[in-house]
C-alpha cells in the first residue's frame, strides 16, 4: 500500500516558479535553470523506480513512503527517496539518475562519474547519505521500541550506466534488479519481526515526524514578474485583465484559469494569505470590486471582515479548483 505518493519537493516547486517569473536575461536565471534541470532529472528517475514496485508481489502487509522528508534531533534534514516498510524488514532506497561510469572510493568516501568523453564529475557520496539515514532510523526505532531489521540500497535508473568500483558493504544495482533484491530480502527475513499492529504504529509514527524542507531561493523577489502569465506564450507575457477575463497582449489568448496558477505562485513565494489590496497589486487590477468578484467565484476560506478580510490560498489551488469543477 502506498502511504505517500511521489510529489515534487518544495525546492523543485520553487524552481519551477522561478523559471516562470524570473526574466531570462537576469544574471541569476541560468544558475536556477541548471538547478531545476538537475532536480527534475532526478525526479524523473525516481518516478521510473516507482513503476517497478507495481510488478513486485509482496507476500505480507507493507507500506511505501515516497520522497519521505523529516528532521533529526538537531533539526538537520533527512530526505529518503523511498521507504519500504513490512513486518519482516524496512528498506531505504537512494535513487540516482546518472549516466556514464560511476565509481565509489570507499577509503576517500568519494563518488565519481566519468562521462563518455572522459571528463570526470564528483558528487556527494550516496553511500554516506543513506548510511546516515540508517543511523537515524536505528535511533528512532529504539525510541519507538520497534525491533525491525534495516536494509538499504542505491539504485541506478539508467540502463546504460556502467557501475565500476563499489563498496563491499553496499547494495548498488540497476533498477531492473529491484525485484530480485526485494525477493532475496524476504528470503533472508522469512519470519515476521513485528506484528501487523506494530507495523501500523510504525506507519503512524513516520507520518507524525514527516516534515517537508522549505527551500529559500535567496533571491530578491522584487525581480520576479507579478501577475497572470500566459501559458500559451510559454510564460513570456503578462496577461491583462479586461471585462472579467485575462487576455494576453502578445497572442491574444484568453484564459480565466490562468489566475489559479498565479495564486499558486503567490502562495509559495509570499504567503498562503492574501488581501484584496495584495491581489490588486499582484494582478495589476485597479478595481477592488473586480478583485472581490474574482475571489468570490473561487469560494476561498477567509478571515476578518470588510477591509481587514484576508483569503487563504489552498496548498495546491490547482487541485483544489479541479475538485470543484
Amino acid at each position: 500500500m502506498i502511504v505517500l505518493e511521489r510529489e515534487s519537493s518544495n525546492k523543485m516547486i520553487m524552481l519551477e516558479i522561478l523559471m516562470r517569473r524570473l526574466d531570462e536575461e537576469d544574471m541569476d536565471y541560468e544558475y536556477f535553470r541548471n538547478q531545476y534541470k538537475t532536480i527534475k532529472y532526478g525526479y524523473e528517475g525516481e518516478m521510473h523506480v516507482d513503476r517497478e514496485w507495481e510488478e513486485i508481489i509482496i507476500p505480507s502487509k507493507y507500506y511505501l513512503f515516497h520522497n519521505f522528508e523529516t528532521e533529526n534531533e538537531v533539526k538537520h534534514s533527512h530526505q529518503i527517496d523511498t521507504i519500504f516498510a513490512s513486518q519482516n524488514f524496512i528498506l531505504l532506497l537512494e535513487i540516482k539518475n546518472i549516466g556514464g561510469r560511476i565509481d565509489f572510493d570507499q577509503k576517500k568516501h568519494q563518488f565519481m562519474r566519468t562521462r563518455l568523453d572522459g571528463t570526470k564529475d564528483g558528487y556527494s557520496n550516496p553511500v554516506d547519505q543513506i548510511e546516515r539515514h540508517v543511523r537515524f532510523f536505528k535511533r528512532i526505532f529504539m525510541k519507538w521500541e520497534i525491533a525491525l531489521p534495516i536494509e538499504y540500497a542505491i539504485i541506478l535508473t539508467q540502463p546504460s550506466t556502467v557501475i565500476g568500483d563499489t563498496p563491499n558493504n553496499a547494495a548498488i544495482f540497476h533498477v531492473s534488479g529491484l525485484q530480485t533484491y526485494v525477493y532475496n530480502l524476504f528470503a533472508k527475513y522469512q519470519k515476521n519481526q513485528i506484528s501487523p499492529h506494530k507495523l501500523e504504529i510504525l506507519k503512524n509514527h513516520l507520518l507524525a515526524i514527516r516534515k517537508r524542507k522549505i527551500w529559500d531561493p535567496k533571491i530578491d523577489k522584487n525581480k520576479l514578474r507579478k501577475g497572470v502569465l500566459c501559458k500559451a506564450c510559454n510564460y513570456k507575457s503578462v496577461m491583462r485583465f479586461e471585462h472579467g477575463n485575462f487576455i494576453c497582449p502578445m497572442c491574444k489568448a484568453k484564459n480565466k484559469d490562468a489566475l489559479y496558477e498565479a495564486l499558486y505562485d503567490y502562495r509559495h513565494l509570499h504567503s498562503e494569505w492574501i488581501t484584496n489590496y495584495d491581489l490588486r497589486n499582484y494582478l495589476n487590477i485597479g478595481s477592488r470590486f473586480a478583485v472581490k468578484r474574482l475571489v468570490s467565484n473561487l469560494n476561498l476560506e477567509y478571515e476578518g471582515i470588510r477591509k481587514d478580510r484576508k483569503y487563504r490560498i489552498p496548498d495546491n489551488i490547482l487541485t483544489f479548483i479541479e475538485k470543484r469543477t
